[in-house]
Parts: C-alpha cells; sequence; structure tokens
C-alpha cells in the first residue's frame, strides 16, 4: 500500500499516518467540515491521495464530502488530557449528551439492570445511544451493552486511534441501521513503524480520583513496505469518588429543590419549589423507626424527632428520618482496563491485499450506590438488644414482637462490578480489478462477555437468622436463636445449615451504626450474572468509476456497490440465587428472567456520484450523487434507506453542499425479546396535588377522572395520604414484540470557506434537520405515569401501562416496555472552524473553534399528543463553543482548551410553561460551563516528550441541586503529568 512522503514525514515526527482499507478513510483534513489538526497545504491538495471521507464508500478527494465531518486527531485527544475518550468528544456539540462513566456509576446503576456500570455511550444529537451508528475503520463493532446495539467506547483503546470521525447527517444509505443521528468512526493507526509508549498520571486538586494510563505500540513494515505488523497495549486506571468524598454535595451541604409548604399563587413572591438542605425520606430513619401505639421510638429508644413534613412533595427535612444525600453513591467508578490489538496488512500484488486484526479488551468497572433498608423488620420481644424504653412499651401494649424500619447505613452500601471482555476479528481482502475497479471483502467477528456481579446483596434466610436474636442461658451473650434452635428458622430455600456451626453472627438495628461487621460475611452475597453479545458481518464490495466507457464534463461516474449479512445476537443468564429470590425484602422484586435472541440481516447497497462540472468558470466543481440501501430484517422485515447528495464550488474559496436522506433503525434484540423482568420504581405521582398543576393542560381533568373513576378522593389525594409514598412500587419491564422499524428523514445545507487570500483558513458552516417518526423509546416509570395524564385522552399506550388501586387510585404497579412513539425532531447549526499561522520567529499557531446552536429537540409522545420541547434542557444545551488554541515554538508546545455551554433550564417547560411562580427566577437556570484546560509539552529530545497540564483550571464546582455533570462535572481542580517516547523504524 503507497504511503505519500508527507505521511512518512509524520512517521518520523511521532505521528502515525492513516492508510487503511478503501472503506471509510478520511484524511485529518477539512473534508467535511475544518480540521485544525492538519497541515492546511493538505486541504489545498485537490485529491493527490485516494482516500475515503466518512460517511461515503465512493473515494473523492477530502473537499468534495457532501455531509459534514468533523475529525479530531490522536494530537488533539493527548493534548486534552483525557484518558477517557467519550470525555474528549463531549466538547463535540453533537455528542453533549453522550454518557460518559460520570452517568452510568452511583445512582444510575439502578436494580433494575445488568451489565452497565461505567459504559461508555455516545449519543448524536441527543437522540439516544441506539441511533448512534459507532464504526471502527468503517466497519461495525460489536456491542457493549447487553440486549442493545451500543458500542461501550472503553474498547477501543485511545491511543491506538488515529483520528475520530463525527459525521452528521442519514448514514443507514451506506453502512446500515442504526444511523439515524449519524455516524461516529474512529480511524486506527496503520503501517506503524517503529515503538511509541506514553504513561500519564493524573490525581484531584483534592488528592482523590486518580487516574493511571499507559500505552505501547510495535510496528515493523516488511516486504518493502508491502507488509506490516503492530502490536499494540494499553492499560487505564481510574480511581472512584464517592458523593461524599465532596464537602459541597454531602448531606450537610447538598440543596435540592422541591414543592415547597405556604406556596399561594396569588401572592407575589411565593413560588411553587425552592432550594430546601438537609433533606429526608420521612417515615424511616437509619436509627430505625418503630411504633407501638401512639408513640414513635427511634431505634436507641430515644423518642422519634420526626422531620419537618413537606406536605406538597413527600420529603422531610431534618430529624431524625433518613437523609436522602445517603443514597447518591459514587461520581466515578473504579475501572481498569486492559487492551490488546493485533494489526497486520501484506500486500501481495495490486490485485491481492490482505489485511487482518484481532483486539481483546478487559474492562472491570465497580460502583456502588445507596444502602439497603428493612421495610420494616418483625423482631420478637426477647431480642437482647431491644432498648428497654421499647420493650416496656411494647409489652404494656400486650405485644409479642415489634416491626423496626430502619435504612442500614452501618451495612456496605450495593453496588454492581461489571467485567467485560470484548473479543474481535477482521479478515480483509481487496485489491484492484482494473484501472477503473477494486473489490473489498471482508468478515468480521465480534463478542462481548460481561459478568455482572451485584454486591452486598443480603441472603433473605440469612439475614433474617441474624435478625432473630435471643441471649445464650450458658454465657449470657446475644446469639443467633437459629444457633441454639435449629428449627427456629421457617424460611424456605435454606442457604445455610442452622446450628452452632453454622456462622451466624447477631445483627442488632437498634440505633446507628450498630451492626457488627463482624455479620457481613455471613448475609452479604455477591451473585454473578453472565451476558454474551455475537456479532458477525461479511460484507463484499465493489468500487470504481465508470472511466474506461464515458466521462462528464467534471470526470468519471464514481460508484460502489455490494452487500452485507449480519447476525446480531444476545442473551442473559441471571445468577441462581437471583431467579429463585433468595435475597431480602425490597430486593424481591428485582427478580432477572433468563433471556436470548437474535436478528439477522441481508442487505444490498448502491452509490453513485456524478461530477458534472470541474475547473469551469463559476464552477471548480459541481456534483451530485446518490445512495441507497435494501434490507430484509428477521425481525420486522424489509426496509430502505436512500439518500441524495449534491456539491457546487463556484470557485475553490467557497464550496456549497446538502443533503436529503431517509434512515432506518430496526429494533434491537433486547427492545423485541426481553422478557418480562421484575424491577421497582419510586414514584412522584403526577396526580398529587402539588403535580397536578406541573403538567399539560390536560392533567388536572385526566387525574380528576382516572382518580375519581378509581373511587379515589381527589380533594385528599396527596403524598402525605398514601401508604406507599416511601417505598419502592414492584413493576416490571419487558421487551416489546409488536415493534416496527424507526424512520427518519434528514436534510443537511452548508458551506466551507477556504480563502485563498489567507492560507491556512477554513470555515464551515452547516444546518441540519432530521424528523423520526415511530421512534422506539422505553421511558421511566415516572415518565409513563407523567405520560398517560398529560395526553388529550386516557385513551393512550400509557395509562394501561400504570396500575392503580381501586378505591384510592393510588399506583400499586406499572409496565414498562418500549413502544414506537409518535414523532422526534432535532435541528441546528454547526460551525467548525480551523486556522494555523506559521510565523518565522514564533512558531505555529493552531487555532481551532468548534460551536452548536440547538435549534429543535422535540418529542411527541402519542398522535395528536402535546409537543415536548427539549432544548435547553440538561444535557441539551442551547448553544456550545469549544476553542481550542495551540501554539508550537521549537520544542515547546502549550494548548488551552475552553468549553462553554449556556446554562441550561432547570425545570421543563411542561412544568413551567402553565405555572409562572414555579421557581425564584434566580434559580431558573444552572451555571454556564466555563471549563478552561491547559497542557504544556516539551520535546526532551527529539524522540521523547514529557508533559502535564490542568483542566479545569479555575476549580468551577457545580450547582446547587445539580444532577451530576449538568455541565459541570463535580470532579474540580485535576492535574496530570505525562511522558512520551517514539522511535522510528529502520
Amino acid at each position: 500500500m503507497r504511503i505519500h512522503a508527507r505521511c512518512r514525514a509524520l512517521l518520523l515526527a511521532g505521528a502515525a499516518c492513516a492508510a487503511a482499507p478503501a472503506i471509510a478513510q478520511t484524511p485529518p483534513v477539512a473534508g467535511g467540515t475544518a480540521s485544525a489538526d492538519a497541515a492546511p497545504e493538505a486541504a489545498a491538495s485537490g485529491g493527490d491521495a485516494e482516500i475515503v471521507v466518512t460517511g461515503s464508500r465512493i473515494q473523492r478527494p477530502d473537499y468534495a464530502a457532501p455531509t459534514p465531518v468533523t475529525s479530531f486527531n490522536a494530537t488533539s485527544l493527548q493534548q486534552s488530557g483525557n484518558t477517557n475518550v467519550t470525555t474528549f468528544l463531549q466538547r463535540v456539540p453533537a455528542l453533549t449528551n453522550s454518557l460518559d462513566s460520570t452517568r452510568t456509576a452511583g445512582r444510575s446503576q439502578t436494580d433494575g439492570t445488568f451489565g452497565q456500570v461505567g459504559l461508555n455511550l455516545l449519543d448524536l444529537r441527543g437522540l439516544g445511544p441506539n441511533r448512534t451508528l459507532v464504526l471502527v475503520d468503517g466497519r461495525r463493532h460489536v456491542a457493549g451493552q447487553p440486549d442493545t446495539a451500543a458500542v461501550d467506547i472503553n474498547a477501543i483503546p485511545a491511543d491506538l486511534i488515529e483520528r475520530v470521525d463525527v459525521l452528521t447527517g442519514a448514514a443507514s444509505a451506506v453502512y446500515g441501521a442504526d444511523g439515524v443521528s449519524g455516524v461516529v468512526n474512529f480511524i486506527l493507526k496503520r503501517d506503524f513503524d517503529g515503538i511509541a509508549a506514553r504513561s500519564q498520571m493524573g490525581i484531584s486538586e483534592r488528592g482523590d480520583a486518580g487516574n493511571r494510563f499507559a500505552s505501547v505500540i510495535v510496528g515493523r513494515n516488511f516486504a518493502g513496505g508491502r507488509g506490516n505488523v503492530t502490536l499494540a497495549y494499553e492499560y487505564n486506571a481510574d480511581d472512584p469518588l464517592a458523593n461524599d468524598d465532596r464537602n459541597y454535595l454531602a448531606q450537610g451541604r447538598r440543596v435540592y429543590f422541591v414543592n415547597v409548604d405556604g406556596y399561594d399563587p396569588a401572592r407575589p413572591g411565593s413560588y411553587q419549589r425552592g432550594p430546601v438542605g438537609d433533606l429526608r425520606y420521612p417515615f424511616s430513619s437509619n436509627q430505625g423507626i418503630i411504633g407501638i401505639g401512639d408513640q414513635t421510638f427511634r431505634g436507641d429508644g430515644a423518642i422519634y424527632t420526626p422531620g419537618r413534613f413537606l406536605l406538597n412533595d413527600g420529603y422531610s427535612v431534618g430529624g431524625d428520618d433518613t437523609p436522602v444525600a445517603g443514597y447518591i453513591g459514587d461520581i466515578l467508578p473504579r475501572t481498569r482496563r486492559h487492551a490488546v490489538n493485533l494489526l497486520t496488512r501484506y500486500e501481495a500484488s495490486d490485485a491481492f491485499k490482505l489485511s487482518l486484526e484481532g483486539k481483546f479488551v478487559q474492562s472491570t468497572v465497580t460502583t456502588f450506590s445507596g444502602y439497603s433498608g428493612n421495610y420494616p423488620a418483625t423482631i420478637a420481644l426477647d431480642n437482647p438488644f431491644i432498648p428497654a424504653s421499647i420493650l416496656s412499651a411494647a409489652r404494656a401494649a400486650g405485644l409479642t414482637a415489634i416491626d423496626v424500619s430502619r435504612n442500614n447505613f452501618d451495612i456496605p452500601r450495593r453496588g454492581e462490578r461489571d467485567r467485560r471482555r470484548t473479543y474481535r476479528g477482521v479478515v480483509d481482502v481487496s485489491g484492484r480489478i482494473s484501472d477503473h475497479a477494486n473489490y473489498d471483502v471482508s468478515y468480521t467477528y465480534g463478542r462481548t462477555d460481561v459478568r455482572a456481579t451485584k454486591l452486598n446483596d443480603r441472603l433473605n434466610d440469612r439475614f433474617l437468622a441474624a435478625l432473630d436474636v435471643v441471649r445464650d442461658p450458658r454465657t449470657g451473650q446475644p446469639v443467633c436463636r437459629s444457633s441454639l434452635d435449629p428449627t427456629a428458622v421457617s424460611t424456605p430455600s435454606l442457604t445455610f445449615t442452622p446450628g452452632a456451626g453454622s456462622g451466624c453472627v447477631p445483627v442488632n438495628t437498634f440505633g446507628g451504626n450498630r451492626v457488627d461487621p463482624a455479620s457481613f460475611g455471613f448475609y452479604l452475597s455477591n451473585p454473578a450474572s453472565q451476558a454474551r453479545l455475537t456479532q458477525h458481518v461479511v460484507n463484499a464490495s465493489l468500487t470504481g468509476d465508470f472511466g474506461q466507457f464515458f466521462e462528464l464534463p467534471g470526470g468519471p461516474v464514481q460508484f460502489a456497490a455490494g452487500g452485507e449479512y449480519r447476525r446480531e445476537s444476545s442473551s442473559f443468564r441471571p445468577a441462581d440465587a437471583l431467579t429463585r429470590n433468595l435475597f431480602y425484602q425490597y430486593d424481591e422484586y428485582i427478580i432477572p428472567t433468563p433471556s436470548s435472541g437474535h436478528f439477522d440481516v441481508a442487505e444490498l447497497f448502491g452509490e453513485l456520484n456524478a461530477p458534472l462540472l470541474r475547473d469551469r468558470p463559476f464552477a471548480s466543481l459541481l456534483s451530485v450523487g446518490a445512495a441507497g440501501r435494501y434490507s430484509h430484517y428477521s425481525t420486522v422485515g424489509s426496509t430502505y434507506a436512500y439518500q441524495f447528495n449534491g456539491i457546487y464550488a463556484p470557485m475553490r474559496d467557497i464550496t456549497i453542499r446538502g443533503s436529503y436522506g431517509r434512515s432506518v433503525r430496526a429494533p434491537n434484540v433486547g427492545e423485541i425479546f426481553r422478557p418480562q423482568t421484575g424491577t421497582s420504581n419510586f414514584f412522584s405521582d403526577p396526580c398529587y396535588a402539588a403535580n397536578r398543576g406541573s403538567g399539560t393542560s390536560f392533567r388536572e381533568a385526566n387525574c380528576r377522572a382516572l382518580i375519581g373513576g378509581l373511587g379515589g378522593d381527589i380533594a385528599t389525594f396527596t403524598a402525605a395520604n398514601n401508604p406507599n409514598a416511601t417505598i419502592f412500587i414492584p413493576g416490571t419491564q419487558q421487551g416489546n414484540r409488536d415493534l416496527r422499524a424507526e424512520v427518519a428523514r434528514t436534510w443537511t445545507a452548508g458551506t466551507v470557506l477556504r480563502p485563498r487570500f489567507v492560507p491556512g483558513l477554513t470555515v464551515a458552516l452547516d444546518w441540519y434537520d432530521i424528523r423520526l417518526k415511530d421512534a422506539i423509546n422505553t421511558p421511566d416509570a415516572n415518565v409513563v405515569a407523567n405520560l398517560c395524564v398529560d395526553q388529550p385522552s386516557l385513551d393512550n399506550v400509557y395509562c394501561g401501562a400504570i396500575s392503580r388501586m381501586r378505591g384510592t387510585g393510588f399506583i400499586d404497579g406499572y409496565v414498562v416496555q418500549p413502544q414506537n412513539v409518535a414523532a422526534f425532531r432535532t435541528a441546528g447549526l454547526e460551525l467548525n472552524a480551523s486556522y494555523q499561522i506559521r510565523t518565522a520567529r514564533l512558531g505555529l499557531f493552531d487555532l481551532r473553534l468548534v460551536g452548536g446552536y440547538l435549534h429543535r429537540l422535540e418529542q411527541i409522545a402519542t398522535p395528536g399528543a402535546a409537543i415536548e420541547n427539549n432544548v435547553d434542557q440538561p444535557f441539551r444545551p442551547k448553544y456550545t463553543l469549544t476553542f481550542s488554541p495551540t501554539w508550537t515554538y521549537e520544542a515547546v508546545t502549550i494548548s488551552y482548551n475552553l468549553r462553554w455551554q449556556d446554562g441550561v433550564r432547570r425545570f421543563t417547560r411542561v412544568e413551567t410553561d402553565n405555572n409562572p411562580s414555579l421557581v425564584d427566577p434566580r434559580y431558573f437556570r444552572y451555571k454556564e460551563l466555563w471549563l478552561h484546560d491547559v497542557q504544556a509539552q516539551v520535546a526532551v529530545a527529539p524522540a521523547f516528550s514529557i508533559y502535564g497540564g490542568v483542566n479545569n483550571l479555575t476549580d468551577q464546582k457545580p450547582d446547587i441541586g445539580f444532577e451530576t455533570n449538568i455541565p459541570i462535572s463535580p470532579v474540580g481542580r485535576y492535574l496530570y503529568v505525562g511522558a512520551k517516547l517514539r522511535l522510528a523504524g529502520t
């Protein structure tokens, strides 16, 4: 494979040059949009190399790309100081909503899910990871999340990345399903000759959240450059960060926005919601709470002091109630990742080129969320731990046992540890058939094995045995009753043998911090479940042009055509103890079911590009193109996708481009085949008196009809009167075999400016518009409850998913499943500019500006429903901007990055539009993001560099009442140092 002289120079300078297979090779230049990482003269070369821009299989010069592509290369990634690729890519306006480790840790790891801890998922346009197609060198990659097609970016080694291309616009016609919102294509380093090594260590200013990173790449060209072998190893370790590790997030200083008491909409200055500190869960305590007659005791025997109950929200403030902040869990998980990649190629001739790839990545991620609890636990009166005051009151009331409700802050937090092992192999054969045609045939195999281990679950029979305590008549010490009397345990499905040798250690739940840590080993268990995802892809394509037959005034018509077969499967085998429901209390609702599903799809695709004019007056370039794909799925039948595009450059300095296309996404394995699985959810009922004014104009009337129809009293329908207000409601989640494929229509229009009178400057401005119909969506259970009463009528799919008690109307169950909702729509404008300035005395200045304007992001829940406007909401800012100047002078490189987002709304439009006095205007928005990162690098020797930097230089902290990373990370100022070695091959 030919390597240009410029690429060889880059190799000698310490950067590998991309020269990969015919599909998906994009130069790090101003292809769709500008890339400040590339040299300006490459952009002006006018197609010196035959390359393929991401989003097309047809070889064409980079400036002729019909759709916008934003590119970042390895240098930009390293200069950011991020070893987490997703965190780096969140600076792209289209990827702001992506899920990095901070959003898949702690309380986001919910009880009803398995295998999602620490996932890094890209989300283009805020339409969801399932609609973002992630490619590696233009080929599909196996998913990392069970039951989905979402690729875990942790499986892509950071230092093996040559460049990342982010494509806006429909891509289904070119690459197949899942590219509804666009494509993110990772281009890996090829033809690497020599040795490269890098090591980096970082830590927050507060001495935590440490990171350690190391990589080694060894490559060798042989057979006169016709062959290459490259082996790469990478290690990354991230230390966990708990919520309580930040004093401004812990219980004493954490602030929440809730419905306050005394709200009067007729009184000026009265607001429904406001900031409240020391928020708590009422009717529960981490010291225990016991009700006897008209008396309520704390677990240690003192009279229980309830917090101030918030009548309009269901929470309380202060007192002996359980702190809400104790359930936030980790901000960052503990991560350990090992990655090994082998890339090799050999060119026997122009007609036969063989490329082989192999990869193994293992990631182990651990996070902890909230504490367990007893709601309640029944304790016999001969338990020696019962305080005298409680025992006396119980006997006076004629009781033989008491109920103790308690949040167990002295038993380790519940959590999950996920180990993901990703295997991927590619065999590719390509070559030239003639001067006008090339073929490419490849087979890709991928597999992800997930072991999801739930941490610190309590085995029911063992924990009950540990709670049932008596005094040993021989020693006078507290012992488990079952240790003296093996018949005392009546729980079915025993996991231990009662008796003196059982290992049972008594548990004291009366008061705070009373549980003996020696008891943990007896009843805490870590059940491990297994999941496997597999992917098989066979692709064959023919690319070239019709130049041997005819040519247009702008050149020969180019074509690409081929077929693809793909099979995806996912299976889940939960731990036996989970399916047998052996765990305690509220964990009983988490009863996973074994599942297995697969689909296959056969596809035909084609693409044409017709250069109508080239190098003519007022027509430096005029071309039109089209692409189409027919797919037949084993699940949803046939689908089709297409794209039309055009490019007009009246002169070399100005290019105008546009595209229009139809994309599809077929439902994934989990959306169709997931069996009914138990789960639970905490509800804030939309029909509570405090919530009825926070929905659409239909909510009030619908709630009255719904609650009244069940025999409830709407006048007293409040959280205070709900017997289930403070516990998790059991429900189920399941797949939906009646789903249809999604259909999106996308158009883009933009211009690229490369003025010759300002060498090195490239400015691209592009508008995008995506309309998605029959969109598949699985809403949260609370969202389902809201959608039920926010529609024009109660006759909708959401009301059927919520179960309510007859006589009261309170929620007592639910079913969550994916649905083909009516529509999503998003539109916006993106700016991408780069400018390189070479000076004789001051060195090289490299400037990059990336900006975004989100004009529209709408959802229509059901046909005829009101439009939900999600612009300017958390993770979906209206305006974003990233400014990245770099200065290189001799051996020193100074880089700076400013990431700015406007302050997003704290509340949804549904909540605020009908209630102008919802919140004090000063709390209407979260703070703006002003994130400053700096790095300095020094080339100590031609082959060795050292660098160091600071991220979040100004130590910007989250706003009060924040949700994690909205938009400011709670980690704080972060410092790092690193070193790089690059030895060129011989």
